[in-house]
């Protein structure tokens, strides 16, 4: 009997034990599951982080490309104002230069330019050779500013009728204007008009008074 239960009391102990060990197993092996868990969830947080943390620094490098590209965008756009506006300067500058000398050429007393009137014979437009360099000196001038322009008054004087006298004042700007255009002046520099015999700076009938109103007179325009 004792043998018996001794013998029942080692099943009993055996069993005891074999059910704490497999507890004792399913308990590790538990906390190994929970463990590699938590290293998958560390690693993938990591990997998140990661990922976040570079395409911020591809954001933030994107973001400073543009600022740079932007930057020197603004930087060419104020170079070529300023090289704009240093053109435009020195475009106003050579106007003003240019304008200054065509007034002091203009204002000199004795050059052939102070000259401004072409006299002609008794019903002739034909330019007498005394005249040819007055008329060159003027041509030369218009061509050297192609700004400048000018006006041709043609003139008789008293005799012939009006109708007669404004042809041949025309007769005489025209061809007062193609010596000048021969020499180098422009077309579109030059007009013409015929004030025929109305406009006299001499009042007498004598022929010294008449040669004086036999006239093209050149008057440049502001």
């Amino acid at each position: 009997m004792t043998m018996k239960l001794l013998l029942a009391a080692g099943l009993l102990a055996a069993c005891i034990g074999c059910s704490s060990k497999t507890k004792m197993n399913a308990d590790i092996e538990q906390r190994d599951l929970f463990d590699e868990s938590d290293r998958r969830s560390f690693e993938q947080s990591t990997e998140l982080a990661e990922v976040s943390e570079a395409a911020s620094e591809a954001e933030l490098r994107a973001q400073q490309d543009e600022l740079k590209r932007e930057f020197e965008r603004e930087e060419q756009r104020l170079l070529e104002e300023r090289t704009k506006l240093d053109v435009e300067n020195a475009q106003k500058q050579e106007e003003m230069q240019r304008e200054a000398d065509i007034k002091e050429q203009l204002s000199q007393n004795d050059s052939l330019l102070s000259q401004r009137s072409v006299f002609y014979d008794f019903d002739s437009s034909v330019i007498k050779e005394a005249y040819r360099p007055i008329v060159k000196a003027h041509g030369n001038f218009l061509k050297q500013y192609p700004s400048v322009r000018i006006r041709i008054e043609g003139n008789c004087d008293d005799r012939g009728s009006r109708e007669y006298n404004l042809a041949l004042g025309q007769s005489r700007a025209e061809q007062l204007k193609q010596a000048l255009v021969l020499i180098g002046a422009r077309q579109d520099q030059i007009d013409v008009v015929s004030y025929g015999a109305e406009k006299p700076i001499a009042l007498g009938i004598d022929n010294d008074s008449r040669s004086k109103n036999r006239r093209s007179d050149l008057v440049y325009i502001d």
